[in-house]
């Protein structure tokens, strides 16, 4: 059933990040339509396990997001990395940019059609060099193909973006690719984005500005979520800093970059804004990546 459009002060802000189209472990549609050397068109469908269970997890997602939003605006933005790029060939589902390109076109086509999500605007944000052809050439491109597809629907990409909706309470989203890291140890885990979003909101400050509500950064794959509070002027503010989960698996580089990191966190970060900010849902799944075995002696 296609839910009424709704007006007003409520919006809802999915925050989305790394879905490395073309990755064997990456997002994937499973109607995605290439075409082959010969100009005909054909169907790859979904190469692993892992591609058919992050599909089907973000089409959950964007199902409980239209559940969420109930008929009023919905702003997707996407936090980079929407290709992986041809440095890692080895592991390629998808071997070409152009198709890496339009198969990131359909991951995010996905939003726009959806019949229960009133989407009025997209915020894509460049990821990592080597995981486009060029600098951002893979963000640039898709940010044109859906705006030439979706003419109504306010499409746009940057570098570093700050959404504000209710200047008053101070009530923005600061989005970039790039951020803090998680931490090196689970007892660390937390500090060095703490220190960093405490650091950012000093800075706005003292140049004469509130501080952002939400921060939002990617590229770890790894969910974490810090809150500071600075005062300044008689005045206190708090602002959150979210690191966002991925929809891509693992992979042989991952694994040593990570020191063989036991489990991954897959999904989005929502936002929900009415009057201000009022909650962050956190869609996601925490999948355990080590072979299990058990022996009975």
């Amino acid at each position: 059933m296609v839910r009424k459009r709704k007006a007003g002060k409520r919006l809802i802000v999915p925050l989305v990040a790394d879905t490395h189209s073309g990755h064997k472990l990456g997002l994937q549609q499973p109607d995605l339509e290439l075409m082959d050397e010969h100009g005909e068109t054909y169907t790859p469908g979904l190469k692993t396990e892992f591609q058919k269970y992050l599909n089907d997890l973000y089409q959950k997602h964007m199902d409980d997001v239209a559940d969420l939003a109930d008929g009023y605006p919905v702003l997707l933005t996407h936090n980079g990395d929407v290709t992986h790029g041809m440095r890692f060939a080895q592991h390629l589902s998808l071997v070409t940019m152009h198709d890496q390109i339009e198969g990131a076109f359909c991951n995010l086509r996905r939003w726009y059609e959806h019949p229960r999500i009133n989407l009025v605007g997209t915020r894509i944000l460049f990821g990592t060099e080597i995981h486009n052809d060029g600098a951002g050439t893979s963000e640039a491109e898709v940010c044109r193909r859906l705006q030439l597809a979706y003419p109504k629907i306010d499409t746009r990409i940057s570098y570093h973006s700050v959404l504000t909706f209710d200047k008053q309470n101070g009530d923005g989203v600061d989005l970039a690719h790039h951020g803090p890291f998680p931490g090196s140890r689970k007892w660390l885990e937390g500090n060095s984005a703490g220190w960093y979003l405490k650091d950012a909101m000093l800075r706005e400050l003292l140049d004469g500005d509130t501080p952002p509500r939400i921060y939002a950064r990617a590229h770890y794959h790894t969910y974490v979520s810090v809150q500071q509070r600075v005062q300044a002027g008689g005045a206190e503010y708090a602002s959150d800093l979210i690191i966002l989960p991925s929809y891509s698996g693992i992979d042989d580089y991952v694994r040593k970059a990570t020191r063989s990191k036991t489990k991954i966190q897959n999904g989005m970060v929502v936002l929900e804004f009415e009057g201000g900010f009022r909650k962050a849902h956190v869609l996601k799944e925490e999948t355990d990546v080590r072979t299990k075995e058990r022996f009975d002696l």
